[in-house]
Order: structure tokens, then sequence, then C-alpha cells
């Protein structure tokens, strides 16, 4: 997996184009092919514990956003110098997930992509995966 994500970065570092506020890294959307209808790039593994392995994977649709019809940005944005939050996981990421706020534990659990499970949904919490 390591190595098609990196020629991916390799071939994006050629189409990078102007940035598009708030996004820092843009490139020719020409350039990123699709699959499915939404772009067909790479996912992000944010590891939240990795002595548990407890990751927040964001689907590759997910790690870039369509600005206009020529231009896709990495959908992330950088908090600044004076941050005073380590990531903020912003709603685009979140859409299609459910989250569950156990308050008698202080856990919150998150499910994958529902978009990945054919039969997931809200109505059928066995078919999420916390």
């Amino acid at each position: 997996m390591l190595f098609p994500s990196l020629r991916f970065v390799y071939r994006l570092r050629r189409n990078r184009v102007e940035a598009v506020k708030p996004f820092g890294a843009c490139f020719d959307g020409k350039g990123i092919g699709r699959k499915n209808g939404v772009p067909d790039v790479p996912g992000v593994s944010l590891v939240l514990d990795e002595n548990q392995g407890v990751n927040y994977e964001i689907n590759g649709h997910k790690s870039m956003v369509e600005v206009n019809k020529d231009v896709m940005c990495l959908a992330f944005v950088d908090g600044g110098k004076e941050t005073k939050t380590g990531i903020v996981i912003g709603g685009y990421q979140m859409e299609d997930r459910i989250l569950e706020f156990d308050l008698s534990t202080s856990i919150l659990r998150f499910s994958n992509s529902l978009l990945l499970h054919n039969n997931a949904s809200c109505s059928n919490p066995s078919s999420l995966n916390f």
C-alpha cells in the first residue's frame, strides 16, 4: 500500500496549482482519476493509540475536496502556529460515520465509513463496525 501512495504523491507534486483558501495544497483535478464517481486517491490513517492499534481511517475520497471542476485540494486546513488543539477532524471527514458517546465510561467510539458496508445502517446497530 505504501508504494502506490508514494507514486500518487509524486504524481501530485508535478500537478500542483495555486492554493484555494482555506486549503494549502491544491492540485490540477484533471490529473486525478475517479473511481465510482469519487476521487481515486489514497486514504489517510491517523494513529490515535499506537499501543492499542486505534486509528481513525479517512478514506481517500474524504482526503480531497473538489473546489471547482479543475482543482482539487487536500481536505485539511493548517491550524497555524498558535493552534490550541493538536488536530481537528472536520465534518467532511466525519460524514457517513456513526459516533457513539458512552457517557458512563467517557469513551467515544466511531464507525468506519458506512459507504464501505452494504448493509450498515443506523437502524441496525449490530451492522456497524466500531
